[in-house]
C-alpha cells in the first residue's frame, strides 16, 4: 500500500489517479476500451466512473504504446495525447488485449521491430479493386484524391489497384458517413475521431463527414483527405497502427506529414504482408534483397508445390551512409513459411528487442516442408545504412 506521502507526490503530478471517480474518467475509460487498451469484461463489476485497477493497467499499456512516461496515472501529457485528433480504428485488437500485459513482454511477436505490433492478414490477391461510393460537400474531386491515395501504396509495394464502377465488385469500399452509420464505431461529430478502416476481408473505409475535409494545403485548420485516406487504406490492406509519429500508420493526425508520406515502418509493414513473388521449379533458388532508402525488402519464393527444403539467409554487405552508431542494425530473416511466421531464424544484427524477443537474432536455417518461403531484409534507420543480402532455398526431396 502506498504511503500518504507517496500518494501526495503522485497526486501532484497527475490529473487523475486510481480511486478518482467522475464523468470524465468514465469517458476516458470508454476510449481505452474502444482503442484496445482495456478488455471490457475485466471491469464489468467496477463502477464505470471509477479509475479502477484495471484502468490503471490500461493507462500503463497506453503510455507504453505511445512512448510516454509509464506511471499508470493520467498526467497532463497523457491526457493531451488522449484528446488528439485520431483514427478510430483500435490500436490493439480486442482479442489481443485480453492476453497482453506489456508491449515489451519478452519473447512475443509484438516485440518484433520489423513489423507493426498488430497487423492483420493480407488480401489473397495482389489485384485489389476499390470504389468511392459517395462524396462530401466540403470539396470537389474526392475521387481523384482517393485515386492518388491508392497510387501512393502502389509506389511502395507490388500491389495493383483498379477502380470499379460497381461497389459490389470492390474489395475496398470507401464512403463519407456521420454518426451511427451501421458498424460498431459510430462517429462523434466534429470532435476526436476522423475516420476508420476495416481489415481484409472486410475492407470498408469510412470518413466522418461531420469534419471539414480539404485538399493538401499547408497551414489550414481542416483535415487533409489524401493523408487520412492513405492511412485508412493501410488498414484496409491489413496494416495496424504504428507507434512512431514518422509513419503514416501512426493513429494521430497533426497536419504536418512530410510530402512523401511514408515512414520506414510503413514500407516494412506493407512488404511484410505483400512481398515480391518469384517462382521456381528448380532444386535451388537464390533471391537478392536490398534495404536502401525504404529500409526494407521482402521476397517470397513459390516452389510450385509442397516440398521438403532447407532455407537460410545471409546479410552479405553493409555500408554506412552516414555513421555507425547505436541505432544501426540490420537483419535478414525467414519471415514466413506458407504464411506462418517463423520467429528466430535470421542472420545479422544483435539484440534488437527486449530480452528473449524474436528480434534478438539467431543465425540459422530452417528445414521443413512447405510451398512458399518468405525472406525479409530490414535496415533499421535506413538513412544510415545500405544493406544487401541473399535468401536461399534448397529442395531436399
Amino acid at each position: 500500500m502506498k504511503s500518504p506521502r507517496d500518494l501526495a507526490i503522485e497526486r501532484s503530478k497527475a490529473v487523475y489517479i486510481e480511486g478518482d471517480r467522475n464523468n470524465h474518467v468514465q469517458l476516458l475509460k470508454r476510449n481505452l476500451v474502444k482503442f484496445g487498451y482495456l478488455f471490457a469484461p475485466n471491469c464489468n463489476k467496477c463502477d464505470h466512473k471509477l479509475f479502477c485497477g484495471h484502468m490503471r493497467k490500461a493507462v500503463m499499456l497506453y503510455q507504453r504504446f505511445f512512448k510516454l512516461p509509464v506511471s499508470g496515472v493520467i498526467t497532463a501529457e497523457t491526457l493531451k495525447c488522449m484528446h488528439k485528433k485520431r483514427c478510430e480504428s483500435p490500436d490493439i485488437p480486442a482479442d489481443r488485449t485480453q492476453v497482453l500485459n506489456d508491449l515489451d513482454d519478452a519473447g512475443i511477436a509484438a516485440a518484433d521491430p520489423f513489423v507493426f505490433t498488430f497487423n492483420n492478414g493480407p488480401w489473397p490477391s495482389y489485384d485489389i479493386t476499390y470504389r468511392l461510393t459517395n462524396t462530401t460537400s466540403d470539396l470537389r474531386g474526392e475521387g481523384g484524391i482517393i485515386d492518388d491515395a491508392f497510387a501512393k501504396w502502389a509506389e511502395v509495394s507490388p500491389l495493383r489497384f483498379t477502380k470499379v464502377d460497381n461497389a459490389d465488385d470492390a474489395n475496398i469500399k470507401l464512403s463519407f458517413e456521420t454518426g451511427d452509420h451501421g458498424d460498431d464505431f459510430p462517429f462523434d461529430g466534429p470532435s476526436n475521431v476522423l475516420a476508420h478502416g476495416f481489415f481484409p476481408r472486410d475492407g470498408r473505409v469510412h470518413f466522418d463527414d461531420a469534419e471539414t475535409w480539404r485538399r493538401s494545403q499547408p497551414n489550414q485548420p481542416d483535415f487533409e483527405l489524401l493523408e487520412i485516406a492513405i492511412h485508412e487504406i493501410g488498414h484496409a490492406l491489413g496494416l495496424g497502427h504504428a507507434r512512431s509519429d514518422s509513419d503514416i500508420m501512426f493513429p494521430f493526425y497533426d497536419g504536418h506529414r512530410a510530402p512523401d508520406y511514408f515512414g520506414e515502418n510503413d514500407i516494412a509493414g506493407i512488404l511484410s504482408l505483400y512481398p515480391f513473388i518469384t517462382t521456381t521449379n528448380n532444386r535451388a533458388k537464390k533471391v537478392n534483397l536490398q534495404a536502401y532508402a525504404s529500409g526494407s525488402d521482402s521476397v517470397l519464393i513459390d516452389l510450385g508445390s509442397e516440398k521438403r527444403f532447407i532455407a537460410f539467409g545471409q546479410v552479405t554487405y553493409i555500408d554506412s551512409l552516414n555513421k555507425f552508431d547505436a541505432d544501426n542494425a540490420v537483419a535478414l530473416d525467414i519471415f514466413t513459411i506458407d504464411d506462418e511466421m517463423q520467429p528466430g531464424v535470421a542472420h545479422g544484427g544483435d539484440h534488437l528487442g527486449s530480452d528473449g524477443a524474436p528480434s534478438n537474432l539467431m543465425a540459422g536455417a530452417r528445414v521443413g516442408r512447405g510451398r512458399k518461403v518468405q525472406f525479409r531484409l530490414r535496415a533499421i534507420h535506413s538513412e544510415d545504412l545500405n544493406a544487401y543480402g541473399v535468401g536461399c532455398v534448397i529442395v531436399l526431396d
